[in-house]
């Protein structure tokens, strides 16, 4: 208190030199940054790319009834080329490039310069042609639709420029511009898995600025209402800032990004502050009590529940999803800068005279009243502790056994409120053509193709769009079962099939299947480039991987060729609908792989081949890995936490009596969400190790006063009670700032982030009962250093 203006100075000029350092936070929107270097599917996908180049696909959609006419070529040859000029796009297939390709198989001999004008017929929208019609059924689902009324021009993104960095952001934005340029009745739209993505980082963005203003803005009102101090007001802002800038810094100095789950960093920071100023500010009212006396009585516990809020955060970083280990960092990081702002301001900014009161104080008689409340309930649940403490041990197995149950989503897709233009995008377009989902096989290729080779393939692809799985668990809105779903792949596509139908012409029945794919590469390079890997690439052809982030061909020559598989499904897919479509696949390639090795030894393959992948595995396996994490992180934030009280309190049964009381809420909460229908999915995969470590900062301060009461009280029961009608206030305050902060976060449209403002809220308000209520008499059940009546009322 003496060296207080010190602090204060301290703080006001550390602030400058972290507010200009911290403006060099970057945000990384990559997939290939939400893993780890080492994670298996990731290396999958990154062998895909390094292969074939550009993967990453979006399809820029559009309505056209006149689409197979000579108006509708020019249209889409139009929108086609304004696509190809795009910078970070690797290249483009749509009709127009069909129209192209289709003149390989039936050339045009006319002299005629105007052969290909609206005069003439177009050979590939030909009703009358056995090929053309098969040629533009290979097509369906990709580049239109089966009716034919329906455009797409499919997008090959490029990872990485010229100089290595990656630029997918601003090529979507080019896109969903020229998309933008479209007449309004052709319904132009982007889809695909890397927007769906870059929406995800804007929504989240805009919900870190809108949430910040509403949870700070909402707890300055609640401080205003409850306390009517406008100096908890100021240091709450302080404190909110200072830590915010400093987190960010650190995260800088550090390396870190901020990633899709970062932008709620204000609003967490300011409920953290906020938790933690209400135990002071409610303490300084209290009458006869100086400011000395609350620091001096309640440093501890504010250092412990900072300390245990970082455990329960950090502990997220067990995790082997990139961002959630750099959500752990960057909270636990702000929950330490809390505590050194909190040292920092609050001596002086809680020693400003007494007119910066804005009301009047409450009566002594407004105090008494919640106090006279808390202790009937305290002496309640102590005196029936034995039935409690059994009770809430049964309570914890029982849950815990029914969550370890619960069904998970790991549906990206799900992560959009239905009727949000993203989900009705998606929709449309998996009406319209099929499915927007898009993954891949990758299979060993010999370096002469042969037609034998080809055959083998073709009776994979069959195998593959064979595959049916039975859905049986869906349920309606009320709750009622749906009809079993049958699930399957909505496209398979590779250029063994454009083989065969190259090879009904007759002119090139008769050459090899590489001199049909030369002329294929010829006519569409992008498409065949990225479905084959091809020998003797010229000077001029793909760069090398030092330029372009992908592997050359000719390497790739020297060693095995490659072919790719293209496969397509709904993306509106529950998470495990889609996990089983793509377990089944993966059988179905091994068990086809095993039979080639079987009756063609002399096939050469590769370790790294045979692999399913794609942006939509990808996809699947981030928000499957989440979902997996969450019980590594709960152990670890339990034993941190549990280390944590046991250091602060000396006591292990004190210990346990906290976890029991925080896990108990956790798992309830949980269990209620199964019961209404809710899944396991993004948004719960983290609420567990967080509850834990803001819920027992009320046990800190509970256990803090029970063991100072214990000193002159004649028993356990005297003394948890007594420290429940004592301290109950400032925790139901505490704990209230905490609940209202992250209901806040249930107004956003991402639904992870509703999902987790709404699931910790209910935690915390659970957890703020336990506390004054079963903490009590879990406390008497197993303290036994002074046992004693436990009738005390």
């Amino acid at each position: 208190m003496r060296t207080r203006v010190l602090w204060m100075l301290i703080g006001c000029l550390s602030f400058l030199p972290l507010a200009y350092y911290q403006s060099g936070l970057t945000m990384n929107r990559s997939l290939a940054a939400m893993f780890s270097d080492d994670d298996e599917t990731l290396l999958d996908y990154q062998h895909l790319q390094s292969t074939f180049g550009g993967n990453l696909v979006v399809m820029l959609v559009y309505d056209d009834d006149q689409l197979m006419t000579a108006d509708g070529l020019h249209r889409n040859r139009g929108w086609t080329e304004k696509v190809e000029s795009i910078d970070g796009v690797e290249g483009v297939l749509s009709v127009a490039k069909l129209v192209d390709a289709f003149k390989y198989l039936r050339p045009d001999f006319s002299f005629s310069l105007s052969a290909a004008s609206s005069e003439n017929p177009i050979a590939l929208f030909r009703q009358d042609d056995e090929i053309a019609e098969q040629f533009r059924g290979l097509f369906s689902g990709y580049t239109h639709s089966i009716d034919e009324k329906t455009a797409a021009i499919v997008v090959m993104l490029k990872p990485v420029d010229e100089n290595g960095s990656s630029h997918i952001s601003e090529t979507v934005s080019r896109l969903r511009l020229l998309a933008s340029e479209f007449p309004a009745s052709s319904h132009a739209m982007l889809v695909g898995e890397p927007v769906l993505l870059e929406d995800a980082f804007d929504l989240i963005l805009a919900d870190g600025q809108r949430l910040a203003v509403g949870t700070i803005s909402l707890l300055c009102l609640v401080i205003l209402i409850t306390l009517r101090d406008l100096r908890v007001v100021v240091l709450s802002a302080a404190c909110i800032v200072w830590s915010t800038v400093a987190t960010r810094s650190i995260m800088v100095a550090c390396g870190v990004e901020l990633s899709l789950v970062s932008a709620i960093l204000l609003a967490l920071v300011a409920v953290v502050v906020v938790a933690a100023i209400m135990h002071i500010a409610v303490r300084c009212h209290q009458a006869g009590v100086t400011l000395v006396g609350t620091i001096a009585s309640l440093a501890i516990p504010i250092a412990c529940t900072c300390l245990t809020d970082t455990a329960g955060f950090a502990s997220l970083m067990v995790s082997e999803v990139r961002p959630v280990i750099e959500f752990g960092f960057m909270t636990a990081t702000a929950a330490c800068c809390v505590l050194v702002s909190l040292t920092l301001f609050s001596p002086m900014v809680m020693s400003l005279p007494e007119r910066f009161l804005r009301f009047a104080p409450a009566s002594r008689s407004q105090h008494n009243l919640p106090s006279r409340v808390l202790r009937r309930t305290a002496a309640f649940s102590v005196q029936h502790h034995v039935v409690l403490g059994f009770a809430s041990i049964l309570g914890l197995v029982a849950t815990c056994g029914y969550v370890m149950r619960l069904e998970t989503n790991s549906s990206f897709l799900d992560n959009f409120r239905s009727d949000s233009p993203i989900v009705e995008s998606y929709s449309r377009v998996e009406e319209r053509l099929g499915g927007a989902g898009v993954w891949d096989v990758i299979l060993p290729a010999p370096t002469t193709i042969t037609p034998e080779y080809f055959i083998r393939v073709r009776e994979l692809e069959t195998q593959l769009r064979e595959i049916e799985i039975k859905v049986t668990n869906a349920t309606d809105p009320s709750g009622d079962p749906l009809p079993a779903k049958t699930v399957r792949l909505s496209k398979v596509l590779s250029l063994a099939d454009a083989d065969e139908v190259a090879r009904q012409v007759t002119v090139l029945s008769f050459v090899t299947p590489d001199v049909r794919l030369a002329g294929m590469r010829a006519a569409i390079p992008t498409f065949a480039e990225a479905l084959l890997t091809f020998p003797n690439i010229p000077e001029n052809g793909p760069p090398s991987s030092s330029t372009s982030g992908r592997t050359s061909l000719d390497e790739t020559a020297t060693t095995t060729r490659s072919l790719r598989i293209m496969l397509r499904s709904d993306e509106s897919l529950s998470g495990r609908a889609k996990a089983a479509l793509m377990s089944r696949v993966r059988r179905v390639v091994q068990l086809w792989s095993a039979g080639v090795i079987e009756n063609h030894p002399t096939q050469q393959t590769h370790p790294s081949e045979k692999i399913v992948t794609g942006y939509s595995v990808l996809m699947s396996r981030l928000v499957a890995s989440l979902i997996r994490d969450q019980w590594k992180a709960l152990a670890v934030a339990l034993v941190v936490v549990g280390l944590l009280i046991w250091i602060a309190s000396g006591q292990w049964t004190l210990m346990i009596a906290a976890l029991i009381v925080n896990t108990l809420p956790i798992l309830v909460v949980l269990s209620l969400m199964g019961l209404f229908g809710g899944q396991l999915d993004l948004g719960s995969a983290t609420i567990g190790a967080v509850s834990i470590g803001l819920s027992i900062d009320g046990s800190i301060h509970f256990l803090s006063g029970y063991q100072r009461r214990l000193i002159g009280a004649s028993s356990s029961s005297e003394a948890a009670i007594n420290s429940a009608a004592d301290l109950g206030a400032p925790i139901l305050l505490a704990s209230a700032a905490l609940v209202i902060g992250f209901a806040v976060l249930v107004t956003s449209p991402f639904i992870p982030t509703a999902t987790f403002g709404l699931l910790v809220a209910a935690t915390l308000a659970l957890s703020a009962v336990a506390n004054l209520t079963l903490l009590p008499a879990l406390v008497v059940w197993m303290d036994r250093s002074k046992p004693g009546n436990t009738e005390t009322t």
